[in-house]
């Protein structure tokens, strides 16, 4: 971290989840009040996450991580969820999954809740099973 970022108990405890989650491909809903270090963490672990091109040694033995956001709305729909996790497929598809992982990050996800569309049911089937 750069010496400017404060190194508090939930920037180290969402990092440390989240490397973890992403390592054992383990659904991750980070939730917290502005401010919890949640947008933080992901920027950390997406720099550092870089496979042998890391500066630390313990990430250069992890998987590279290849984060693809969702900006949630109201206007979410559950095509464009399926959608993003279709890109972390095609991403992964020629890769050597041991050696990488491509992720979805929704970020602000309870804007998709208002949504008459109802586009978070597409998650159901894609966590469980994997397809939706």
């Amino acid at each position: 971290l750069p010496p400017r970022i404060g190194r508090n108990h939930a920037l180290k405890e969402n990092v440390f989840m989240m490397v973890v989650c992403i390592g054992l491909r383990i659904p991750l809903f980070l939730v917290g009040k502005p401010g919890s270090s949640k947008s933080l963490a992901k920027d950390v672990v997406k720099s550092a996450m870089i496979g042998d091109l890391s500066n630390s040694k313990l990430y250069k033995q992890l998987q590279q991580a290849h984060l693809v956001s969702y900006q949630c709305s109201p206007l979410s729909t559950a095509d464009e969820i399926i959608s993003t996790f279709s890109r972390c497929e095609g991403i992964q598809k020629y890769t050597d999954l041991k050696r990488f992982v491509a992720c979805v990050v929704f970020d602000v996800v309870e804007l998709a809740e208002d949504s008459p569309r109802l586009p978070l049911k597409a998650l159901r089937p894609l966590l469980e099973i994997g397809r939706a």
